[in-house]
C-alpha cells in the first residue's frame, strides 16, 4: 500500500506540478527530492529526462516557451519519461549539479538518466522539436552518445555509423570532438571520395587546413567538384579564403616576448610556398591582402627595410591589407627593434604621429591610440623625453581600460 501511496502521489505531482506551462506540452515535475524521482523511474521502469536551466538563461527560456510546449514533444515526452526540470542555482537543483557536473557543458543542458542515476545520454543548448524528439529517442533506443563512444573506441568507422555518432555530438553540442572525428575519417579516406555528395556532406565543411591534401584537392579541383556534388560554391569559398588567411596571418605574425619586445621572425620558406601556391592557384577573395602581407614578411626577413617601408605605403594606399593599422603598428616596432636605419624610422614616426593627431580629434570611447609606438620611436631616435611622455600616457591609457574591464566582468556575474 505504501508502494501504491507513493506512486499516486508522485503522478499527481507530475500532472499539476508545472501543468500551467503547458497544458498540452512536456509535464514537468519541477524541484521534486530526487530520490522520490528515482523511486519513482525504478517503479515505472523508466528514464528519467532532465531539464538542467537557470533562471538567467535565454535558450532555456526559449525552449521552455516554444518547445517544450509543443503538443507533439509533449506526447513523446510524456509517454516515455518521468520528466523533471530544476534550476540548477536554487534549491535541490544545487546539489545536482554537483553530482552531474561533469555531463552539463552549459545552459540549458539535457539529460536522459536511467533509474539507477546514471545518465545514459545528453544533448546542449536549444534544440528543434524535431531534433529534441530525434536525439532523445535514440537514447532510449540505446543509441546515445556514451554508447556511440563506446563503439568507436572499439574501433567502428563505418560512414553510418560516424553519422550517427556526430548526430549525437551535435546535439550534446560537443563540437571540438566532431572534428575530430571528422578529421581522422579524412585520414582514411581516398582524396577521390570528396567528389561523392554523401562524403563531402559530411567532411566538406571542416577542410580548413591549408596543409592538407583535402585542401589542396579542393582547390585544385574545385570546379570539378562543384559540378558534381553541387555545393554552395559561395560558402565553399568563403571558407577556404578564411583558411588561407588565417593560415597567412600565423606565418607573418610577429610575436612578443614577456617585455613586449618583438621576437625575430622565423623563415619558414615550405609553408610560404604552399601558401602562395594555394593562393595563386584558388584566386578567392583576400588573395591580395594575403599576397601582401607575405610580400612584407619575405621583405623583413631578407631585412631590406626601405622596401618594406615602400610597400607598406603601396598596400596602404589601395587598401591591399584591409587596412589594419593594428598590423602597422607591429611593423613598426619590430622595425625599431631591428632597423638600422633612422631614416626609415623618421618616416614611419611621421606616419604614425598623423594618425594619433587624426584619433586626438575623435570623441569616441573605442578610439585607437599609438602612444606605445611612438613612445618605442622615439626612444629608438634618442628623444627619451618624449619616449618617456608617451610611455606614460601609454600606462595610463592601459590601466584605465585594465579597470574598465574589471568592473565589466564584476557586473557580468
Amino acid at each position: 500500500m505504501k508502494k501504491i501511496g507513493f506512486v499516486i502521489q508522485f503522478l499527481c505531482i507530475a500532472l499539476f506540478s508545472f501543468g500551467q506551462e503547458a497544458e498540452n506540452g512536456i509535464r514537468f515535475i519541477e524541484g521534486e527530492k530526487w530520490e522520490n524521482v528515482l523511486k519513482a523511474a525504478q517503479e515505472q521502469d523508466k528514464y528519467i529526462f532532465m531539464d538542467c536551466y537557470t533562471s538567467w538563461c535565454g535558450p532555456c527560456k526559449a525552449l521552455a516557451k516554444d518547445i517544450f510546449t509543443r503538443k507533439d514533444v509533449g506526447d513523446f515526452f510524456n509517454a516515455s519519461f518521468i520528466n523533471v526540470k530544476y534550476d540548477m542555482e536554487k534549491g535541490e537543483g544545487k546539489e545536482l549539479y554537483k553530482h552531474y557536473k561533469s555531463n552539463i557543458i552549459g545552459f540549458p543542458t539535457l539529460l536522459l538518466i536511467n533509474k539507477e542515476g546514471k545518465v545514459m545520454h545528453q544533448m546542449a543548448g536549444f534544440q528543434e522539436a524535431e531534433v529534441l524528439i530525434a536525439g532523445m529517442k535514440a537514447g532510449k533506443e540505446g543509441k546515445s552518445l556514451f554508447a556511440c563512444r563506446d563503439r568507436y573506441a572499439a574501433g567502428e568507422r563505418d560512414l553510418a555509423f560516424l553519422k550517427e555518432y556526430v548526430a549525437a555530438l551535435e546535439g550534446a553540442f560537443l563540437k571540438d570532438d566532431i572534428e575530430k572525428i571528422v578529421l581522422e575519417y579524412m585520414k582514411t579516406m581516398p582524396l577521390e571520395k570528396l567528389q561523392e555528395k554523401e562524403i563531402w556532406d559530411f567532411v566538406g565543411a571542416f577542410i580548413k587546413d591549408p596543409y592538407s591534401p583535402q585542401f589542396d584537392y579542393v582547390i585544385f579541383n574545385i570546379d570539378r567538384l562543384a559540378n558534381k556534388v553541387k555545393f554552395d560554391r559561395y560558402q565553399v569559398e568563403r571558407q577556404l579564403s578564411w583558411a588561407l588567411d588565417k593560415a597567412v596571418d600565423q606565418l607573418v605574425e610577429i610575436k612578443f616576448d614577456k617585455n613586449e619586445t618583438p621576437l625575430r621572425l622565423v623563415e619558414e620558406t615550405g609553408k610560404m610556398d604552399t601558401l602562395l601556391r594555394l593562393i595563386n592557384r584558388g584566386n578567392l577573395k583576400r588573395a591580395e591582402t594575403c599576397r601582401a602581407k607575405i610580400k612584407i614578411y619575405e621583405l623583413e626577413l631578407a631585412q631590406k627595410w626601405d622596401e618594406v617601408y615602400a610597400n607598406q605605403m603601396v598596400y596602404r594606399g589601395i587598401k591591399a591589407l584591409g587596412y589594419s593599422d593594428s598590423y602597422l603598428e607591429k611593423t613598426v616596432q619590430y622595425l625599431v627593434a631591428y632597423c638600422p636605419d633612422k631614416a626609415i624610422l623618421k618616416k614611419y614616426l611621421a606616419l604614425i604621429e598623423e594618425l594619433q593627431g587624426e584619433e586626438d580629434k575623435n570623441t569616441s570611447r573605442m578610439k585607437t591610440n599609438y602612444y606605445g609606438t611612438l613612445s618605442v620611436l622615439y626612444a629608438k631616435l634618442g628623444d627619451n623625453k618624449k619616449a618617456k611622455e608617451f610611455k606614460k600616457m601609454d600606462d595610463k591609457l592601459k590601466a584605465e581600460r585594465a579597470k574598465e574591464f574589471e568592473k565589466f566582468l564584476k557586473e557580468s556575474k
